[in-house]
């Protein structure tokens, strides 16, 4: 966890690499592929986790499968101790996968082959039983710019809910 903040360095400096006569949104798509990258790079590289692409969700886990870790856009109330955050993205039925998972609910079978995607060279894949037992956690971060002055609140939350897909507990602040 120590070099979570290194994932939304790289975000920050890949986001400045866009110019105006970039396409809308470039920044904001850069900045989330350099947290993605970064984020299994460190692992993989420091933790001897995997790449985990899972439910369309890009993540990585853990050598026994049992913990991963992504990345989303938060809220104002990300960061904040006495606030809930909410996704700033309209998530879909991925993350109410995981989330269900998080929680424990739900049937045992897990209907992963609706969102089945090759491992890749260096991925995995998980089995039923193995995406119904994963705790997923994701770097929740908010970006703020005044001036040339930026901020970045974050933290290393769970989401809650599956029914909002929006409400996020177990936050671990940065």
């Amino acid at each position: 966890m120590e070099f979570l903040h290194d994932v939304l360095r790289a975000g920050e400096a890949a986001r400045r690499t866009a110019v105006p006569n970039d396409p809308t949104g470039t920044a904001g798509r850069r900045a989330y592929e350099a947290h993605v990258r970064t984020i299994r790079e460190l692992h993989i590289e420091r933790e001897r986790w995997a790449r985990l692409v899972h439910g369309r969700l890009e993540l990585v886990c853990n050598a026994d499968r049992s913990v991963a870790m992504g990345v989303m856009v938060g809220d104002a109330a990300t960061g904040q101790a006495s606030l809930f955050p909410k996704n700033a993205r309209r998530r879909g039925p991925a993350t109410d996968m995981v989330t269900r998972a998080n929680a424990a609910e739900g049937a045992p079978h897990v209907q992963t082959a609706l969102f089945v995607a090759g491992a890749g060279p260096d991925g995995v894949a998980l089995s039923d039983e193995e995406a119904f037992a994963l705790k997923t956690w994701f770097l929740l971060s908010y970006r703020t710019q005044i001036g040339e002055t930026v901020r970045i609140d974050c933290e290393l939350s769970q989401p809650k809910r599956a029914s909002d897909l929006c409400s996020w507990c177990s936050g671990m602040f940065l």
